[in-house]
Parts: C-alpha cells; sequence; structure tokens
C-alpha cells in the first residue's frame, strides 16, 4: 500500500475550479477584475433581482415644457420677426439656468401691450412663446 492511486476526478476538478474562477472575475465579483455588465454603474442591471442598501426611487415624472411658468423680464421686442428677447430666470422644473434669448412668439397678437422692461410669465412650446402675461 506504499503507492498513491491518481485519480482521474482531480484534473477536471482543477478545470472546473478555473472557470468558475474566470467566471466570478468578469462579473465583477473577488479581486474586482473583469468586465462590469449593468452599465458600470456597480449597481445591478434594470430588473435584475440584485440587492442594494439603496432605496430604489421612481424616477421624478418629467413636467412638459408647455406647462412650465417661466418668469423674465422683457429686454427687446421685434414685431416685425414676432420675436421677444427675455432675460429669464432659472427654471428648476426644466434644469435651466438662467439666461437671456430672443424667443419666437407662436401668435403676433402676444406682442400687443409688450413693454422693454416688463415682467413677464410666459410658458414655451417647440421653442415658442404660446402664452405671455404681466407678471
Amino acid at each position: 500500500m506504499g503507492e498513491i492511486m491518481r485519480s482521474p476526478v482531480a484534473p477536471a476538478l482543477a478545470i472546473v475550479l478555473m472557470a468558475a474562477t474566470a467566471a466570478h472575475a468578469q462579473f465583477g465579483g473577488a479581486g474586482g477584475g473583469g468586465h462590469r455588465h449593468g452599465g458600470g454603474s456597480g449597481q445591478p442591471p434594470s430588473g435584475g433581482s440584485g440587492s442594494s442598501s439603496r432605496p430604489s426611487a421612481a424616477a421624478p415624472r418629467p413636467v412638459p415644457v408647455s406647462d412650465t411658468d417661466i418668469i423674465g423680464v422683457i429686454k427687446a421686442i421685434d414685431p416685425a420677426s414676432n420675436r421677444i428677447t427675455i432675460a429669464y430666470e432659472p427654471v428648476l422644473a426644466r434644469n435651466w439656468p438662467a439666461g437671456a434669448m430672443p424667443f419666437v412668439v407662436s401668435k403676433p397678437e402676444l406682442l400687443t401691450g409688450a413693454t422693454v422692461g416688463e415682467k413677464v410669465r410666459f410658458k414655451v412650446d417647440s421653442q415658442r412663446i404660446v402664452e405671455l402675461t404681466p407678471y
């Protein structure tokens, strides 16, 4: 009994362990090597069954631009081209910083009664002012 018998299971077991280690590393397992699936954010892909320590919150519904009131001051009026330049305040609902720009009005009558220096509330749809009222 001085001789040790070699089992054919040992080489097969070694191959299985190497394959499992490579697969584990590829999916971001211990060691952090390999590719990360799920957008590289470290979070499980959407619809996955992975657990997270942070509660998942539904994304806020975007507010249609046409439903957002914008406040600004009229800087210039060009009735010939149906344009009005307005310096507007930040629009948090749209993630817009404060700015100033010329806007086309959807109807020329929106410019009736508007004066330079007047503070106004307006709504934009398809890059055109659709409502313009004194503030």
